[in-house]
C-alpha cells in the first residue's frame, strides 16, 4: 500500500472547484425558478385571455342568432300582415256578395 501525502494547496484547489461548480448549479437553479415563474404567469394570462375570448364569442353568437331571429320575425310579421290584408279584402268581398239581393 502506498502512502500519499495530500497537501493543503491540493485540498484548497478541490474546494475551490467544488465552490465554482456549486455557484454554477445555484445560478442554473435560479434560472430554472425564474423560467418556471414566467411560465406560470404566461399560463395565467393565457387562461384569462381564453376566458375573455369565450365571453366575446358567446356574445357574438348571441348577437348573430338574435339578429337573425329578429330579421326572421320581421319578415314573418310582414308576410302575415299582407296575408291578413288579403284575407280581410276577400272577406269584405264575400260579405258584399252575400248582401246582394
Amino acid at each position: 500500500m502506498t502512502q500519499e501525502t495530500v497537501d493543503l494547496s491540493f485540498l484548497a484547489k478541490l474546494n475551490q472547484k467544488n465552490n465554482e461548480e456549486l455557484k454554477v448549479l445555484r445560478k442554473e437553479i435560479a434560472e430554472i425558478r425564474t423560467l418556471s415563474l414566467q411560465t406560470y404567469e404566461y399560463m395565467k394570462r393565457v387562461e384569462r385571455r381564453q376566458s375573455e375570448l369565450r365571453d366575446d364569442l358567446e356574445i357574438a353568437i348571441k348577437m348573430e342568432i338574435g339578429g337573425g331571429l329578429t330579421h326572421l320575425q320581421a319578415v314573418l310579421e310582414n308576410t302575415l300582415s299582407r296575408i291578413e290584408g288579403k284575407v280581410d279584402e276577400a272577406m269584405d268581398r264575400v260579405t258584399a256578395i252575400e248582401r246582394r239581393p
